[in-house]
């Protein structure tokens, strides 16, 4: 009777890789997300560019200032920063032109979760203003 294989043990699993297979594994890049978040945590805008953190928890003049000036807008309402649970959703072009006129945003602490903004900008200037949590904007984010 012939013995069976049993395969690889528990050890050999563990073991590093080497050679090609070693070679493989390191060229795997995280994945791009536009518009959210890879499994690497990071930030990406719409057409699929990284975005870095520029400022966190900016006050809301600075969010109003920036959106003037042509930022961009992405927010989460959980509070979880956009890549633990939730995408961020990005505002329309429509709705941005309303909140040029409308007055700064509102920080509603103590509703029902952790509220901030944060300021993003990618490598080709792209400024993004991207708001966590409990934020009221005008009509456009009640």
């Amino acid at each position: 009777m012939a013995k069976k294989s049993k395969g690889a043990t528990f050890a050999e699993l563990l073991k590093q890789p080497t050679g090609s297979e070693a070679d493989v594994l390191r060229s795997r890049k995280p994945a791009v997300r536009p518009a959210g978040h890879n499994a690497a945590g990071e930030f990406f805008d719409p057409s699929g560019r990284a975005l870095l953190l520029l400022h966190e928890n900016v006050i809301p003049d600075l969010a109003q200032e920036r959106v003037r000036s042509g930022a961009l807008v992405a927010y989460e309402g959980c509070g979880c920063g956009g890549w633990t649970r939730c995408q961020p959703e990005w505002l329309s072009s429509d709705a941005l032109s309303r909140l040029h006129s409308a007055s700064a945003p509102e920080l509603v602490k103590g509703q029902r979760a952790p509220t901030w903004i944060d300021v993003w900008s990618s490598d080709r200037s792209q400024v993004v203003v991207y708001l966590h949590g409990d934020v009221r904007w005008g009509d456009v984010i009640p």
